[in-house]
């Protein structure tokens, strides 16, 4: 008489080694897949602003140089301290002239904006050759 409990075995075993996945590893891989994606996102705001405070302060050194520019064209006796508010860029530019030396007038310029972190301030000295 043939004995049922080898063969009783086997079908156990061959149950268990079924091949596929299980509820278990997809809901594994869904919240890897979750916390990669947030990973992803945090980083893609984190870039944005830094672009974003990158071009206001590219836009205020522009400034900056622009108003230097205008100032030496002027000439160094004609060049004069001032102020400008630009609320459209939300910058606000302030240049001194200093008193002429013998061969150059100093030029300070100063342009200010807000930034999500609080005021920003930008100084660029250079001269006018007389």
């Amino acid at each position: 008489m043939p004995s049922c409990a080898p063969e009783a075995a086997e079908d156990r075993s061959a149950t268990r080694s079924r091949p596929g996945t299980s509820i278990v590893e997809v809901l594994v891989a869904l919240v890897l897949l979750a916390i990669g994606l947030l990973g992803v996102a945090g980083n893609g705001a984190i870039s944005m602003r830094a672009s974003s405070a990158a071009a206001r302060e590219r836009r205020a050194a522009q400034r900056a140089a622009d108003r230097v520019a205008l100032l030496r064209a002027q000439g160094c006796l004609a060049a004069g301290s001032g102020m400008l508010a630009d609320s459209s860029a939300a910058l606000v530019e302030r240049w001194t002239v200093g008193t002429t030396t013998s061969a150059a007038v100093p030029v300070d310029v100063e342009v200010r904006w807000r930034a999500p972190s609080g005021e920003r301030t930008l100084l660029l000295r250079s001269g006018i050759l007389c």
